[in-house]
């Protein structure tokens, strides 16, 4: 994606400040964002927050200072260590005006209700750190600051979230590739919705990439649909267990999660097409009349690889309850906890908080 740079370009952090909602919303093409307008400073530990009431607090030292120094040597060469600062702190303000952003007639109300249901906030952090990264070179260009900075499109910087980020690029990519959509366009999708409709966009993709439209009765689609996005939802909620631990670590553990995750996803779709594709049975002859009726197979559930910790019971077949048996199947996908799963690398858990991502905590819920 491309964007146009403004006519009028920020020359200082103020009018950075005043711009840079607008040109969030043209990035992404959402229909409106919940700013208010107002920014404050950031309380302790906090490096940038998109609240409930509209309000963006950033903080002073590693957001505002770092744009404000941006700007006072504009146009000056700048070493590699400044540029990944100012760009940190500019993918920082473009991954909160994310959370702003929504459809027409989104409420902040309805966002902050979703996004207490489990798995909203791991899919919406990780979308918004996710876009933000691969948009932040299209951010920079609409707002002129490749001219007040020269050469800060080249540098780059880690994200944030490596606890959700993997899984959620794994998740988008695969529907992108199963909808034959273009690369980044379900991610893009996301971030446009707030979590009221973050979970109910992505499964309404994986549904029609399928042929369960075609095959599910009218009055069933709405509960297959609706325990594919439980199951999803609480595979995503068990990502959280990455979090405390050191980014590289997280982020290998969210990638393996995530392929699991897709392994699941795949089969027990398969399995739920299998079960509602019509059987054409043959013209039953007066000699086997007299035989009992041969009882129909059950279709075979996959079962949670060994990997994960948390082994769910064996589903019932999915001739008797497909939802059932696919959530099942699906939401046993828990992360296994590294002590038992992976004893070589105990050591990593017991790094010192400085071994910890050091930007942007993934905030508790309900203020992101």
């Amino acid at each position: 994606m491309t964007a146009a740079q403004t006519s009028a370009t920020p020359t200082s952090l103020a009018e950075l400040l005043e711009q840079h909602a607008q040109a969030t919303v043209h990035i992404s093409g959402a229909e409106q964002t919940a700013w208010s307008g107002k920014v404050v400073e950031a309380g302790e530990g906090i490096l940038g927050l998109a609240h409930w009431d509209g309000t963006l607090h950033l903080d002073r030292e590693c957001i505002l200072n770092p744009l404000e120094e941006m700007y006072d040597r504009s146009g000056y060469p700048h070493s590699d260590a400044d540029l990944i600062r100012y760009r940190e702190a500019l993918v920082t303000l473009l991954h909160e005006q994310s959370h702003f952003l929504g459809p027409v007639g989104a409420t902040q109300e309805a966002a902050r209700a979703a996004f207490k249901v489990p798995g909203s906030r791991h899919l919406e952090e990780g979308v918004a750190e996710a876009w933000a990264h691969d948009h932040l070179n299209d951010y920079i260009r609409h707002l002129g600051i490749d001219k007040v900075a020269p050469g800060i499109t080249t540098v780059r910087s880690e994200p944030s979230y490596a606890a959700f980020v993997p899984a959620v690029r794994l998740l988008t990519n695969d529907i992108d590739r199963q909808a034959n959509l273009p690369h980044g366009e379900t991610l893009h999708r996301l971030n446009r919705q707030t979590a009221e409709h973050q979970w109910p966009v992505a499964v309404d993709l994986i549904y029609r990439s399928t042929r369960l439209p075609h095959l599910v009765p009218p009055d069933q689609q709405p509960g297959v649909r609706f325990h594919l996005e439980k199951a999803l939802r609480t595979s995503f909620q068990a990502l959280e267990t990455y979090e405390p631990f050191p980014r590289g670590f997280a982020s290998s553990r969210s990638h393996s999660a995530g392929t699991r995750i897709l392994t699941l996803l795949h089969n027990n779709l398969t399995i739920t097409e299998s079960h509602y594709t019509p059987t054409h049975h043959r013209p039953t002859t007066k000699a086997a009349t007299s035989e009992a009726p041969a009882t129909k197979p059950a279709v075979p559930v996959v079962a949670v690889p060994e990997s994960a910790t948390v082994k769910s019971p064996t589903p019932k077949p999915i001739h008797q309850d497909p939802q059932a048996a696919f959530h099942q199947a699906l939401s046993g996908l828990a992360p296994p906890t590294p002590s038992t799963h992976d004893p070589t690398n105990r050591p990593q858990f017991q790094a010192p908080p400085t071994q910890q991502p050091p930007h942007r905590p993934a905030p508790s819920p309900p203020t992101r």
